[in-house]
């Protein structure tokens, strides 16, 4: 960890950890119900890979904002490390995440764009709203803006610990 102080998460995040891992075993229930099924039922279920489906994009875009609680997500830090300036730094990663909540918001406001456009469909399996798929972008950038909102503050009060 290069020294660096691993973010404890909230009590918020650590529920959003539990019901990421609830469905890591549901994805995995649903599987091996599908090869039970399949293999030596000789009936498939028809609609367990759209319930996979459905699930791993939930699991991705939460995950997307645990991992961006815990400071996670992948950087490219290649200006950074080369600027001397402590305020020129600041300014930098002020811009980078102002970039960052600027696209969460607009994928909250165009992510619900599509998730109205869909809700009336009905997906082929389940015959659930298709909206419901469509629907973990917009909650994932959601669940995203506090933490860009927390480290903004963070980077204004001099607490920059976080990376970029």
């Amino acid at each position: 960890m290069n020294g660096e102080k691993k973010n404890v998460p909230g009590k918020a995040f650590r529920l959003i950890d539990r019901l990421l891992a609830s469905m890591v075993v549901l994805v995995l229930a649903e599987v091996l119900l599908e090869v039970f099924f399949r293999y030596l039922l000789h009936e498939p279920l028809s609609w367990g890979g759209e319930l996979s489906q459905t699930i791993l994009v939930w699991i991705t875009f939460i995950g997307a904002a645990a991992a961006l609680f815990r400071g996670e997500h992948m950087t490219i830090d290649l200006l950074l490390p080369r600027v001397k300036s402590g305020a020129a730094k600041r300014a930098l990663r002020l811009i980078a995440l102002a970039a960052i909540a600027a696209f969460l918001i607009i994928g909250v406001k165009a992510g619900w764009t599509v998730v109205e456009r869909t809700w009336k469909m009905r997906t082929t399996a389940m015959q659930i709203p298709a909206g419901i798929l469509y629907l973990a972008f917009p909650a994932g950038c959601l669940l995203m803006l506090p933490v860009v909102l927390r480290d903004i503050l963070s980077v204004l009060k001099k607490k920059e610990d976080r990376p970029c």
